[in-house]
């Protein structure tokens, strides 16, 4: 069997695929990027090509195709500064590879990594499974049109499909993206490294978040859940913790060289107004899947990634 990882570069890709490495099975692990990964890992084979060539993404469904994690994307703040690049990455790549699917007659299993971004307007907190989707950004919009062409193909036969709504995941490794929720990660990583961090938010700004680790083992979870366990509706919305600005930051201080300033930026605050503050989901719980306890334990889980030098 074949297992696809798309966005195998990112910090969630990548964490992902040596989590697959690491399981033992036959199985060979396709991991995809604009440049091809390096992994120097058993049965990964690195694969670059851009996923709006249509060509290069139906290319990447074999006959022996059995799971398909897709997690590339413009994030959030990418997707709203160049509408269209957006709409090509979020929305008509993944279009692509499920139609791949569907011609390719294997019925994988696809686990989509979708977002809280697909709510806004002022959410209740916490969101619940019961929340209706309103997205006020292109990147939420993007998701929730992919959630729903996967319950479609999977309703028809095509794919046997999971979209995990996932809550701010932390922390990222690496050089800032141009996520509107990049500041998760950077307000813990950045002043960590040793370097002074200018928080574009207020300290009492709050956000539902999610270990790294425990959004992998939220993918592979759903990877291995049963058709019959999920049912009809193949949307799980991720519990996340609700975390300030400020306690991201007194979590990370005692483990810190840098320090954080507070410099609020009006358009990423607007967002962060509006956003969830807490996700609350019983279905997850029912199905398995588990969340993050604090942010201690969040940052305690970064802590054991980082080399002895960091």
């Amino acid at each position: 069997m074949r297992i696809l990882v798309t966005g195998a570069a990112g910090h969630i890709g990548s964490a992902l695929v040596r989590a697959l490495a690491s399981r033992p099975g036959p199985a060979e692990i396709a991991a995809t990027d604009l440049g091809a990964p390096g992994f120097d890992l058993p049965r990964v084979r690195s694969l670059a090509g851009d996923l709006t060539d249509a060509g290069f993404a139906r290319s990447l469904i074999t006959p022996d195709t059995g799971i398909v994690f897709h997690l590339a994307s413009l994030v959030s703040g990418g997707a709203e500064q160049d509408f269209e690049l957006g709409t090509r990455i979020n929305l008509d790549a993944t279009r692509d590879l499920l139609e791949s699917c569907r011609l390719a007659g294997r019925r994988p299993r696809f686990v989509f990594t979708s977002s809280i971004a697909v709510y806004g307007g002022d959410p209740p907190d916490p969101v619940t499974d019961d929340t209706p989707p309103r997205p006020r950004i292109s990147y939420g919009t993007q998701k929730l049109v992919c959630e729903t062409l996967l319950n479609d193909y999977t309703r028809r036969g095509y794919v046997d499909g999971c979209s995990l709504r996932l809550p701010g995941v932390l922390v990222r490794p690496g050089a800032p993206n141009t996520a509107l929720t990049g500041w998760i990660s950077a307000i813990v990583r950045e002043p960590i490294a040793g370097r002074d961090y200018v928080c574009p938010v207020r300290p009492d700004t709050r956000i539902a978040c999610i270990s790294l680790g425990r959004v992998v083992e939220s993918l592979l979870h759903a990877a291995d859940l049963s058709s019959d366990a999920l049912g009809a509706d193949r949307t799980v919305l991720l519990t996340g913790i609700s975390a300030s600005a400020r306690q991201l930051w007194d979590a990370a201080r005692p483990h810190a060289r840098g320090r954080v300033s507070f410099e609020p930026d009006a358009r990423i605050q607007a967002v962060m107004d509006t956003g969830c503050k807490a996700t609350l989901s019983a279905r997850a719980a029912r199905l398995g899947f588990r969340h993050s306890a604090s942010v201690e334990e969040i940052i305690t889980e970064y802590l054991a990634t980082l080399s002895p030098a960091t």
